[in-house]
């Protein structure tokens, strides 16, 4: 199984492979104004057009592997979530990115979208699932929370904003069998 295979979904989401199709969809959304307060800089400009281009050229090389999310309750657009740095030798992936709309930015829309990423990496065989975050996300950290990552180190000075400011990021990981813990965990608490 490929990581950007379609079929991705949960109780809460259902996960699309991205493709040109939900350019519309992602750019009549409010992520241009809230995505670059915790986005790198990139090559070539931080605006929403060149961001597109690069994952959709990254998801066709099979070097990343990037979803759009939509609620199954009634099929709105709920954010982007997807996997860098796949390593297929070592089995080893990093959870790229989790965005969701202001309205939607609840800790259990991002614990439901990494409900899918975890149990796909799962079915890919990962060894090793990687999160690399802001230290000063604490949208993020605070799901991690629930999640249960191991913290492996704090990377300083490690990249630029898009905003131009130098961050530190926190490296988190789950091994294998954590994962299965995790998965297990999870479903747990979003169905209560």
């Amino acid at each position: 199984m490929e990581l950007s295979a379609p079929g991705l979904q949960n109780a809460i989401v259902r996960l699309d492979p991205i493709t040109e199709a939900h350019r519309e969809i992602i750019f009549d959304s409010e992520i241009e104004d809230s995505i670059w307060k915790w986005m790198p800089a990139l090559r070539g400009g931080s605006n929403l057009k060149n961001y597109f281009k690069y994952v959709l050229d990254l998801q066709k090389s099979g070097a990343m592997a990037t979803f759009v999310l939509f609620r199954q309750s009634d099929g709105k657009f709920a954010g982007v979530t997807g996997f860098n740095e796949i390593n297929k030798i070592h089995r080893r992936v990093r959870n790229a990115l989790a965005w969701h709309p202001p309205s939607l930015t609840t800790q259990n829309m991002y614990l439901a979208g990494q409900l899918a990423m975890i149990e796909r990496a799962y079915e890919w065989r990962a060894k090793r699932i990687e999160w690399q975050v802001n230290t000063r996300n604490d949208y993020i950290l605070d799901g991690l929370s629930a999640i249960r990552p191991t913290q492996e180190a704090v990377f300083r000075n490690f990249e630029r904003n898009a905003d131009g400011v130098w961050v530190d990021k926190a490296v988190f990981s789950l091994t294998r069998p954590e994962m299965a813990d995790a998965i297990a965990r999870l479903k747990q608490s979003l169905t209560g």
